[in-house]
């Protein structure tokens, strides 16, 4: 697309870069240097390559020396921190000391390439010997914030038990839909009864045994 936007054309006598724009095409490094060179020694062609590989080289050189003096300063900066933590190493761990587990053990059936080696961070709390150290995981959960209330056990499930079936019966959610059956039940420690579907119940035993008793076979063969 470059080569045919800057190519000449012999029927408008230009090219179409030109008659678009109003001004020929320039590279990247001839818009960065600024206008064409007046003096005396840059008219020709061969000087002003000249000096554009000079400038370029120049330019290519700077950005080097700034890359090599940035790659000293991080590798001074972390060599003293490796000599920092090696006389630390050497002296030994002490108690206080905040700590990384590397532990090699995988479980079966997990893949060694996706799985956490390193485990912590763990504060030590007691050194035995030069091999055996205690440890102890940093837990920041305060019991004290939590609502009284949540230190008692939940009771949903003995609230809302089911005690006994007391009667069946066929309806109909709307005028076309099936019909399905609804259980009367009565809720442990309630009173109040309640129609319910056969979908929402999961006390199968109390199911079975009202099917199976004198008023159920009534109500389904009035059915």
């Amino acid at each position: 697309m470059h080569a045919m936007n800057t190519s000449f054309d012999g029927t408008r006598l230009d090219t179409p870069f030109y008659l678009l724009h109003g001004f020929d095409c320039r590279s990247t490094i001839a818009a960065m240097l600024g206008p064409k060179p007046t003096d005396v020694t840059e008219r020709t062609a061969y000087e002003w390559r000249r000096k554009l590989q000079r400038d370029y080289s120049y330019a290519h050189a700077c950005t080097e020396e700034l890359q090599k003096k940035a790659k000293r300063t991080r590798s001074a900066v972390q060599t003293q921190k490796w000599k920092i933590l090696s006389e630390h190493l050497k002296s030994g761990f002490e108690v206080g000391d905040s700590v990384w587990l590397y532990i090699p053990k995988v479980l079966p059936g997990l893949s060694r390439k996706l799985i956490h080696l390193w485990h912590g961070p763990f504060r030590i709390e007691q050194v035995r010997d030069g091999f055996t150290i205690d440890v102890s995981e940093e837990d920041d959960f305060d019991a004290a914030l939590l609502p009284e209330h949540s230190w008692e056990p939940d009771s949903v499930y003995q609230e809302y038990e089911i005690e006994e079936i007391v009667d069946l019966r066929w309806t109909k959610r709307t005028r076309n839909a099936k019909r399905i059956r609804e259980y009367l039940i009565k809720w442990k420690g309630y009173d109040e009864l309640q129609w319910l579907p056969v979908s929402q119940f999961n006390c199968g035993s109390l199911l079975y045994k009202f099917n199976q008793s004198a008023r159920a076979k009534s109500r389904f063969a009035a059915m």
